[in-house]
């Protein structure tokens, strides 16, 4: 019985042959491509999925290209966006927003509820940041791919 090699060159040409061959715009696909960013580190857990093929469809973008990009959060990068995420969320609260004068931690269940408050806090600026670095790189490869296609037909 055969199993599926997973290797990198063969998703890496599975998405690029999913942008080249769509027929959405290049700002169409690096929607869909933020969309699936934004809540692939976005802490609906277990949600990811769901969520960003709802809003990419409401919107009217690539299902598949948005559901491809929610995989940001695949094991090896869960602990990078769980910390990045409770460090944004703590210097957003008692940086700008001055909240941390409100948050004392005296038992350990205050604590917990604190962290989880700086946890969501924080993964939604951090989604927000990597979605819009996502748009921008992504604009620019399906912008790069599109002239590539459109060359190689003219020629």
């Amino acid at each position: 019985m055969k199993f599926f090699k997973f290797e990198k060159e063969k998703v890496k040409e599975f998405f690029l042959h999913i942008i080249r061959e769509s027929l959405d715009s290049p700002s169409r696909v690096a929607s869909a491509v933020a969309v699936g960013i934004f809540f692939g580190i976005s802490p609906f857990w277990g949600f990811h999925l769901l969520f960003a093929v709802i809003v990419a469809s409401f919107l009217k973008l690539n299902r598949i290209i948005a559901a491809i990009s929610t995989h940001i959060s695949s094991p090896p990068l869960i602990p990078f966006i769980v910390y990045s995420s409770v460090k944004l969320g703590d210097i957003l609260i008692s940086k700008i927003f001055h909240l941390d004068m409100f948050i004392k931690s005296s038992s350990i269940i205050k604590y917990v509820s604190d962290s989880i408050l700086k946890y969501i806090i924080g993964s939604f600026f951090l989604a927000f940041i990597c979605a819009l670095f996502a748009w921008i790189l992504s604009y620019f490869l399906a912008f790069i791919l599109v002239m590539k296609k459109r060359n190689r037909i003219n020629v």
